[in-house]
This record gives structure tokens, sequence and C-alpha cells, in this order.
């Protein structure tokens, strides 16, 4: 008989940031464990479910009992299980009497080529409600938390504590106890909407699994983070709002359990306001959704959605949370007054007394070194000049940071930037860097070529800065520890020089840095933590080869060797290195033995000519003599580079034919010409072309570091 099992786990409130990875990782963890365990269910109609006060499963189709399961278990080998006579050896006896078996049980099998004295052990499946009994609480307890909280006397942590506990197979109950909490069939409605005498809400007793979610909207509670979802995403619409935050939808969606959706108004003045301040106000500090008109912008209103409402106190729940926000309003309109009484030229200064990093110095001496790299910059990417050398660097440094101690961005720091580029749009002598104050910060999603120039040189120079500072003061980023954002600041600098296709040598922009500090401890790390970031950019195995990633570029999912064959060129040209990995990648997927050709032949070419040194020296065209050539595949070898060299440079659209041919003509070439010939002059003719070569090949990539595997 198959039947639903159902877990709720009911606890003091959870932070909505906390509760989707929670459902994934409950979800993984029960499918795991049933496997493990032998009960068979659909693993794909298993669901997690969550509210801030409750966390459910629900696994529906679940087999009421273990399936059998048979093993042999290995005992001694042959040699030393049997005696002289075919018969048990002591030692096979010994085995029997340790799993308590009589001798006629014992078998002789096969192990991975070696034949052993064993036996078949057999053991019947459990029942599924006794089975999940000993599971569950383990499955629970497994879990990760990003928070993790004690209560009471007890050792053992959970993410919050743990008020109820409802455990059901069908409708039976599955028995056990966790954090001295008894599994059971009560659970409990919506705290402030039903009418129980318990602080916890009114008491519901669930009749069986499969009534759970039924019975507890009954009394208030939606379990389906959906439909709560598609209640509030309704109420949006009759609003005439399409255009909604979805961060903020996916928050208030778990901050609520039966959720309605209210309009609040303020004091149309506080419309003097920029639009994205009053946003950051509602959105982010109040939780409240921005009403939009259509053509028109703001409006002074806001839609909240509240957890609580009744008929009765719906207009209490309104004014209340009009007085807060009105309040909040009040203060950001004092501070944004005084910060455009003052202007932003009146900031800098106060700089000095802002601590950069530990040891590096305050934020005026890194807007002293922007400036410095800011004119580096824009003298050696690659187009040459960026900007006029008119364009002063010093000024846009000198305003670039100004904000960060404004008024309005102490009180509201996420500001940054957006403030700064408020207030030097507003004054005609610094308008002309306002666009580059607020691009510094934008992130990888935002990056487009149609901000400005000025505005990515700015975020370069920045992202570059801190890095280095970083790395010079011993940061070491990993995976799971990155309290600088190093890794996202290196992603924004490889997606800038893609975005805008910008080449320069990354790690001569990384010495220039430790130029500027005076010192380059831990240079060596950052290379290596800059190469591996590439890497990992390319070999994200949640990407396929031709989707776009967060960067906004077509990578993903490669294989580590084509990564490493081409960050040496990364590390000069980063867009055009990505063009040729795709393009790496789609050969080698389209057309695998012409690939394989390609790389043998590029790797014979290289250590043909690693041996000779001097050659690499001058490899060049005008270093090969023509007239030396004796036989016509060496001049068609000859031709074919000569057309295709800028073609491998640029490497954006590789023909896989020509690509064939070419490797084709080497074989050709290696079959019908001797390399090393007697004669000196043509010895090194040929290998001099084939240096040549070598230095074409690794235009597109180095291949000795591809493997060649299908």
């Amino acid at each position: 008989m198959k039947a639903t099992y159902c877990l709720e786990i009911g606890c003091e409130e959870i932070p909505s940031r906390f509760l989707v990875e929670l459902c994934v990782h409950l979800e993984s963890k029960f499918i795991e464990a049933l496997a493990e365990n032998r009960l068979v269910c659909n693993k794909e109609n298993i669901k997690t479910y969550a509210t801030y006060r409750r966390l459910v499963v629900m696994v529906p189709e679940l087999e009421d009992k273990q399936l059998d399961e048979s093993v042999y278990i290995k005992g001694p080998p042959v040699k030393i299980g049997l005696d002289n006579e075919g018969g048990f050896s002591q030692a096979s006896l010994g085995f029997a009497k340790k799993f308590s078996i009589s001798q006629s049980e014992l078998l002789v099998r096969e192990f991975n080529g070696s034949e052993h004295v064993c036996y078949l052990k057999e053991t019947k499946g459990l029942t599924t409600k006794d089975v999940l009994a000993t599971i569950v609480p383990k499955i629970i307890q497994s879990l990760p938390l990003a928070i993790a909280m004690r209560w009471g006397s007890r050792s053992e942590t959970f993410i919050r504590p743990i008020h109820w506990i409802v455990s059901l197979y069908h409708d039976q109950l599955v028995p056990f106890t966790l954090f001295n909490v008894e599994a059971g069939t009560i659970s409990y409605a919506h705290r402030m909407l039903s009418q129980g005498k318990d602080s916890l809400g009114q008491a519901v007793s669930i009749k069986s699994a499969d009534s759970l979610t039924e019975q507890l909207e009954a009394h208030s509670v939606m379990v389906d983070p959906e439909e709560r979802k598609n209640e509030i995403i309704k109420a949006l619409k009759e609003h005439n709002q399409q255009n909604y935050d979805n961060g903020l939808l996916q928050e208030v969606v778990y901050l609520t359990e039966w959720p309605c959706v209210l309009q609040g108004h303020f004091q149309s003045h506080y419309l003097e306001l920029p639009d994205f301040v009053l946003i950051e106000c509602m959105r982010k500090h109040q939780r409240y959704f921005p009403v939009v008109i259509k053509g028109k912008g703001l409006k002074e209103s806001f839609l909240v959605v509240a957890d609580n409402v009744t008929e009765q106190n719906s207009d209490t729940i309104i004014r209340g949370n009009e007085r807060v926000l009105a309040a909040r309003l009040e203060d950001a309109l004092f501070f944004y007054n005084q910060d455009c009484l003052l202007g932003l030229d009146a900031f800098p200064e106060k700089l000095k007394g802002v601590v950069f990093q530990k040891n590096c110095g305050t934020m005026y001496d890194k807007q002293e070194r922007l400036a410095k790299l800011l004119t580096f910059l824009n003298q050696h990417i690659n187009p040459q000049g960026c900007l006029k050398e008119s364009y002063d660097f010093n000024r846009l440094a000198y305003l670039s940071k100004a904000d960060l101690v404004s008024h309005m961005v102490t009180e509201f720091p996420s500001l940054q930037g957006k403030m700064g580029d408020h207030y030097a749009a507003k004054d005609s002598a610094t308008s002309i860097y306002a666009p580059a104050i607020g691009e510094q910060y934008l992130l990888v999603p935002d990056w487009s070529d149609d901000k400005s120039v000025e505005g990515a040189l700015l975020a370069l120079a920045d992202r570059f800065d801190t890095i280095v500072y970083s790395f010079f003061n011993g940061a070491k980023p990993t995976g799971s520890q990155d309290p600088l954002g190093l890794r996202r600041s290196i992603n924004i600098i490889f997606c800038i020089l893609n975005v805008f296709k910008w080449s320069c040598d990354i790690f001569e922009v990384c010495r220039y840095c430790f130029e500027l500090i005076g010192a380059n401890a831990h240079e060596d790390r950052l290379h290596a933590f800059i190469t591996a970031r590439f890497q990992a950019l390319l070999t994200d195995e949640g990407l396929g080869p031709y989707e776009k990633n967060s960067l906004g570029i077509y990578v993903g999912g490669y294989s580590y060797d084509i990564a490493e064959s081409i960050v040496p060129l990364a590390l000069q040209n980063v867009s055009l290195a990505i063009q040729k990995a795709v393009a790496i990648e789609t050969f080698k997927r389209s057309n695998f033995d012409g690939f394989k050709l390609l790389s043998e032949t590029a790797v014979r070419v290289h250590r043909l000519v690693s041996k000779h040194d001097s050659l690499q020296e001058n490899n060049t065209f005008s270093a090969i003599n023509t007239d030396l050539f004796e036989q016509d595949i060496e001049k068609h070898v000859y031709d074919d580079i000569a057309k295709s060299k800028e073609w491998f440079l640029n490497g954006q659209h590789l023909d896989c034919e020509k690509l064939v041919k070419i490797s084709k003509q080497f074989t050709s070439y290696f079959d019908n010409v001797l390399v090393m010939a007697d004669d000196e002059k043509l010895r090194n003719n040929r290998l001099q072309f084939l240096a040549y070569c070598d230095t074409v090949f690794k235009q597109l990539a180095n291949f000795e570091k591809v493997v060649i595997t299908q």
C-alpha cells in the first residue's frame, strides 16, 4: 500500500532569507535518506514548503514497507576457507560462528575475480512507520544551518527553537522525540487570526498527512509559498503595479502566512526627494512596494503586505505604517537638504578621517591612488586613450568617494554612488563626472556598452586598487570566506573588459598598483587567484556552452583543459579569450576528429621548435626564405598559414573546415619534408618556419594544455 508522509516543524520566527535554502536542503536530505533506507517513492513528487514559523515536507505515494535486502557477506578466500578435501576449514567455521549461521548456509562465490567463502544475508524490510521514526530526527539534525541556536539546557542546535512537530504516515503517528519535543498530530493555526488561547495560535488536530495543508488553510495558513506569492501578485496587479521588485516579493512571501495587501499614503512634499531615495526608504527599510503611475513616476502612496489583517484592524495597520514611513522620509528629507546646501566639494576632505583598510591608509589616500591609476589605465588599455588627455582624472578621483561622508549615505549606506551621481549632476561644474561616480559601484549584471567609458575606467581602477591592497594586507579569499568581496571584484573587472572589448595586461596593472604601495607582498598569490577565477568562470558547470552567465558572456561548462589553454590569452585580452574559448569548444564538440588532428599538429610543431630557443627570438615571416622551399607542400602550408594568421589571432568565427585543412597539410608536410635536414640552411629555414607556425597556433590556444578525450 502507498500513502503520504508529512512532517511539519513548528518554530519561532525564522528569518525569510534562510527559508528557501532550508527547503532545498530538507528535500535533498529526505531524498537521500529514503533511498539509503530502501523506502520507495517518486522523488520528483517530494515537496517542501515554508512559512516564517513552520517547515513542511510532503512525501506522497510512499510504500508502507522497506524493500527486502539480500547481500552476500564475504568470508575468507577459498585457499584458506576450504581444506584439502574441499570441505569447509576452521576459518570458514569461525566465519559461520561469527554470524550465527549453520555450515549448510555457507557458499562459495567470486568477488572481484577472487573466490571467497560467503553467505547470503537476507533482511526483511521493516515497516515504513518504524524506519521513518528512526531517520527523520537524523535528517532534521543533519540540516546545514546558516545560523544555529541553542535553547533551554540542551546542547543540540536548530535554526530557531522548535515548539511542535507533526509527523504522520497516512493517518498514523510516526513517533519520535527531538529537542525535547514529542512528535504528534497537533499543529497550530495562524497566531493572530485564529481564536486560540495559546500564544502559538489555535491548536489544530491533523487528521491525516494528506489533509494537513487543507486543514491549515481553513485556519488562515497558506502553507505553499507559491500560493502566497500568487495572492500577492494578484493584489499588486489590482493596484496596477505590473513591474514589481521580485526580490522584495520573495521576501514578503516568506514573511507571511496569510498575506493581505493594503495601500497607504504619504505627504506629497516628500516627492522632492529623488525617486531612488523614496524607493530605498519604502522597499529596503519598510518592505513596501512603491506605487508607480505609468508615464508619471512615483505616486505619494505605497503597498504593504501584512499578515494579520481583519476588517476591524486594517485601518489601524495602514495608519501605523504611514506614521513609520513618514518618520523615515522626514529624516531623509532633512539629510538631503543639508547635503544640497553644502555641495559635493564639501565632503572629500572628510575622507581623511575614514579608514580604507587596516594598514592601508584612508579613503582620501585611496582617491589619490585612483587618480594615478585612472591615468595609467587610460594609457595602457587598448585602444589607448579611451578618454582624451584633457579629461581631468584628478577631479574625477577627488569626487568619486565624496558622498561616502555625506549625511544621506551615512544614514543610507546602500545609496553610495547614487547620491554622488545626483549631487554632482546638480552642479554644472561637476555634472560631467556624475555618470562615472554612480556607475563605479555597478555589479556584473548591470554593465553594458551603453555605460560611460569614464565610469568603466573608474570601476576598474577602484576594483584593481581594492584587490591589490587586500592581498598586500594578507587577504585569502575562498569559496566560503570572502568578506571583502574580492571574487566579485575580479568578476567585475572581467565583465568590464569583455563588455567594452578592451585589452590590457591584467598582471601589469597589478604591478603598477604594487608600485603605488611601494611593496609587492603576496603578488604571486594574487596572480594565482586571478588565474583561478578566470578558469572558474569558464568551467562553471552550472552553465552550458551557449548560455550567458552572470557576466553576460557565453561561457561555462567548458572542460578544464580548454579553460587552462586560453588563460594566458585572457590575462591580455579577456574578451578575445572568451570568444576563442567558445569557438574552440564548439569546434571540439562538432568535429572531434578534426579538433584532435589540430591539437596534435600544434603540439608536434611546438615540441619540434622548443629545443631551439634562438628561433623564438625572430619568429616572423621576414626570417623565412621561401626560395629554400624544395617541395610543393612547403609552399602550400606556408600560403595557408600566411592567409590565416590574422584569422587565428582574432578567432571569433573559426572555420572548422579550414582548421582541418591546415592540419591535414601539416600531416603531409611532416610525411614528406625532413625538418632536420643535413643542409644547415634548409634545416634552419624549416625550423624558423615552424617556429612562426608555433607562434600562430599559440595565438589561438596553448594546445599542450588540451587533453584529447571526447
